[in-house]
C-alpha cells in the first residue's frame, strides 16, 4: 500500500514508511474495533468486575474502606440465604412448568388448529408483554387482596359460604400472577417452532393409525425438545432475576426469593450490608451464567431448532368439540390477564378509596397530575426510556454490525462483553452500576441524575435489542456494500444510504421495545433512582406500599395515555415525512 503524495509534490520518504507501517499493523478497522472494545469495556465489563470487588469492601459504594471477606462469608453462613435459594428454585420451577404449558398450548392453536378465536391470542400477548410489570402486580394486587380485592368483593355478593377465594399474597398469587405475565414471553418464542415443524410427520404419524392427540405428544412433542429445553433454561434464568411480583406480592406473605433479599440487604438494614448484597448476587450471577451456558451448549449458535421438511401443506386440524374448549381457554387467558388487571387499575384509579366501589371520581388523577413528584416522574421515565431505548439499540447496531462485517481477530470480544451482562438480573445490574460510578470521582457525580439511569437501562436493555436487530443485519449481503462502493459511493455514505435504511425498520422495532421495557423496570432504578430524579415505577411502587393504590392506577393509565400520545405524534410524522420524500404527483 503506498502513500497519498501531497499537493505540492510527493511525500518524504520517511513519511510515507509511517503511514505504511500504520496502514499495515493498525488498519482502520482494527482501530474501530478497539474503540468499540474499550466502549463494551466500560460499560458492560467494568461494572461486572466492580460488582465481585464490592463484594470485598467493608464500606458503601464511594466511600473508604478496607478488603475483607467478612461480607462474603457472612452472607453464605447465613442459613437463610440456602432457603432463600430453595424459594427461588420453587418459585421460578412451578412458573415454568405453568408458562412452558400455556406457550406451547396457545402457539399450537394458533399455529395448527381452526380454533375460531386463535387471531385474538397474538395480540392478547402484545397487550401482556407491553403491560409493565409493576403495574400488572399492582393491578392483581388490587383484584386479589384479601379481603378488600374486587375478585373477593364479587364473591361475597353471592350466596356461597366463606369471606374470600382469592389471596394473591401467597404462593399460589405469585406463581400464578408471574405465569399469566411470562406466558406472554414463553409463546412468542414457541410461535416459530411451531410453524417450522415438518406436517410430513403427522401425516406418517396418522397412517400408522396414531390419534391427534397421540401425535401430539409422541411426535410433536419430542421433535420440539430443544426448543423447550432452551425455552425452559432461559425462562428457569428469567424467573430467578424477577423482581417486581415477589416484592409486592411475596414479601406481604413472607416470601423471600434472591432479588428481594439482595434489595433488603441495601434498603432494609441499617448500616446497608452492600457486601452482603454484592455477595449474594455473585452467587446468583454463578447460576444465571451456568444456565446459560447450559442453553447455549444445547442450542449451540442457533435460536431454537426444528425439524423442517419438503412438505408444504399448510392445512389446519379441525380439533371438532374441542375446538370450543380451546375458544374457552383463550377467553379465560385474556380476561385473567388483561381485562381484569388493566380493568382494575383504571377501576382502582376512580376509586375515592382502595375498597370502596360507588362514589367514583377523578381525585387520584388530580392528586396525581397536581403532584410534582409524581410528574415529575413520568417526564423523566419518558426521556430515560426514549434516550435508553435508543442508546441501547445504537450500541446494539454496532456491536452486531462490526462483529460480522470485521476482519480483526478482536470482532468477537464485543459481542462476548455484551452478552456478559445477560446473566445479571436486574437488580444485580443496579448494584454493579452503584459499585462502578460511585468508585470513580468523576463519575460520582453522574449518581443522583437521570444520565446514570439512563446508562444503566441501555446497558441492560443491550442483550434484548442485540436479538431485535442481529436478524436485519445478518441478512444483508456484502455485495451491495462492494458494489456501492465499486460506484464510487464513500463508505459512510454506503453504510448511511444503503446499510441503514435496510437496518431501520428492525432499528425501530428494537427501540420501540427496548423503551417499553425501560419505562416500566422496577429492578434497575430502585437502587439508583433518588427523590429527585424517579421513574414512575419507582413512584407506583412507593405509593402502593403507602396506601395509596387508587393514585398508582392513575399514574398507570396517565403514562399508558402519554405513549399512546407519543406513538401518535410519530407515526403522523412519519406518514409526513413519507409523503414528503415521495413528491408531488
Amino acid at each position: 500500500m503506498t502513500a497519498r503524495t501531497l499537493p505540492g509534490g510527493s511525500m518524504p520518504a520517511r513519511a510515507g514508511r509511517i503511514v505504511r507501517l500504520r496502514r499495515r499493523f493498525l488498519p482502520a478497522d482494527t482501530l474501530v474495533v478497539l474503540v468499540l472494545v474499550l466502549v463494551v469495556g466500560f460499560l458492560f465489563i467494568y461494572p461486572f468486575l466492580m460488582l465481585v470487588f464490592g463484594a470485598f469492601r467493608t464500606a458503601a459504594p464511594g466511600l473508604p474502606g478496607d478488603f475483607s471477606a467478612d461480607g462474603v462469608t457472612g452472607a453464605y453462613k447465613d442459613s437463610k440465604v440456602w432457603t432463600t435459594l430453595k424459594n427461588s428454585a420453587l418459585y421460578s420451577g412451578a412458573v415454568q412448568a405453568l408458562c412452558l404449558t400455556m406457550g406451547a398450548f396457545f402457539a399450537w392453536v394458533v399455529t395448527r388448529t381452526t380454533t375460531p378465536l386463535r387471531r385474538l391470542v397474538t395480540p392478547i400477548m402484545v397487550l401482556v408483554f407491553a403491560t409493565p410489570t409493576i403495574f400488572f402486580t399492582i393491578g392483581w394486587g388490587m383484584l386479589g387482596r384479601d379481603p378488600a380485592g374486587l375478585i373477593n368483593a364479587g364473591y361475597r355478593q353471592l350466596p356461597l359460604p366463606g369471606d374470600a377465594i382469592v389471596n394473591v399474597e401467597s404462593w399460589y398469587g405469585i406463581i400464578g400472577v408471574t405465569s399469566l405475565k411470562l406466558t406472554a414471553i414463553v409463546y412468542f418464542l414457541f410461535l416459530g417452532s411451531f410453524m417450522g415443524l415438518n406436517r410430513s410427520l403427522e401425516e406418517a404419524s396418522r397412517v400408522a393409525g396414531a390419534g391427534r392427540l397421540s401425535t401430539v405428544l409422541r411426535v410433536e412433542l419430542p421433535v420440539l425438545a430443544p426448543a423447550i429445553t432452551g425455552i425452559a433454561i432461559l425462562g428457569f434464568t428469567a424467573g430467578l432475576s424477577l423482581l417486581d411480583i415477589p416484592l409486592l406480592l411475596g414479601l406481604p406473605a413472607g416470601i423471600h426469593v434472591f432479588p428481594t433479599e439482595i434489595l433488603s440487604h441495601v434498603t432494609a438494614e441499617t448500616p446497608s450490608d452492600y457486601a452482603g448484597a454484592s455477595a449474594l448476587s455473585m452467587l446468583l450471577v454463578a447460576i444465571v451464567i451456568g444456565l446459560v451456558l447450559v442453553q447455549r451448549k444445547l442450542l449451540g449458535q442457533r435460536s431454537f431448532v426444528t425439524v423442517t421438511g419438503k412438505s408444504d401443506d399448510r392445512a389446519r386440524w379441525d380439533i371438532g368439540r374441542w375446538k370450543y374448549a380451546c375458544t374457552a381457554v383463550i377467553v379465560l387467558y385474556g380476561l385473567l390477564a388483561v381485562v381484569l388487571p388493566v380493568g382494575q387499575l383504571v377501576l382502582g384509579s376512580l376509586q375515592p378509596f382502595f375498597g370502596v366501589y360507588s362514589n367514583l371520581t377523578t381525585a387520584n388523577y388530580t392528586a396525581v397530575l397536581d403532584d410534582p413528584e409524581t410528574t415529575s416522574a413520568l417526564v423523566t421515565t419518558l426521556i430515560v426510556s426514549g434516550v435508553a431505548g435508543l442508546a441501547g439499540t445504537a450500541i446494539a447496531v454496532v456491536v452486531t454490525y462490526v462483529g460480522k462485517n470485521s476482519r480483526s481477530r478482536f470482532r468477537s470480544v464485543p459481542v462476548m462483553g455484551v452478552w456478559i451482562l445477560m446473566a445479571l438480573p436486574g437488580i444485580t445490574v443496579g448494584l454493579a452500576i452503584l459499585w462502578a460510578y460511585l468508585a470513580v470521582p468523576g463519575l460520582r457525580e453522574l449518581y443522583s441524575t437521570i444520565w446514570i439511569l439512563v446508562i444503566a437501562l441501555a446497558v441492560h436493555a443491550v442483550p434484548i435489542t442485540s436479538r431485535a436487530t442481529e436478524g436485519s443485519i445478518a441478512q444483508i449481503g456484502t455485495e451491495l456494500e462492494e458494489a456501492a462502493r465499486i460506484c464510487g459511493t464513500s463508505a459512510t455514505r454506503t453504510l448511511v444510504v444503503i446499510t441503514g435504511r435496510l437496518i431501520l425498520p428492525s432499528f425501530l422495532v428494537g427501540w420501540f421495545v427496548a423503551a417499553v421495557l425501560s419505562a416500566g423496570n422496577l429492578d434497575v432504578p430502585i437502587l439508583l433512582a433518588s427523590p429527585d430524579n424517579q421513574t414512575l415505577p419507582v413512584k407506583a411502587y412507593s405509593l402502593y406500599q403507602s396506601g395509596d393504590a387508587g393514585q398508582a392506577g392513575a399514574a398507570f393509565c396517565v403514562m399508558m395515555a402519554s405513549f399512546v400520545v407519543v406513538l401518535a405524534v410519530g407515526w403522523t410524522a412519519s406518514l409526513l415525512l413519507r409523503r414528503l420524500g415521495r413528491g408531488p404527483t
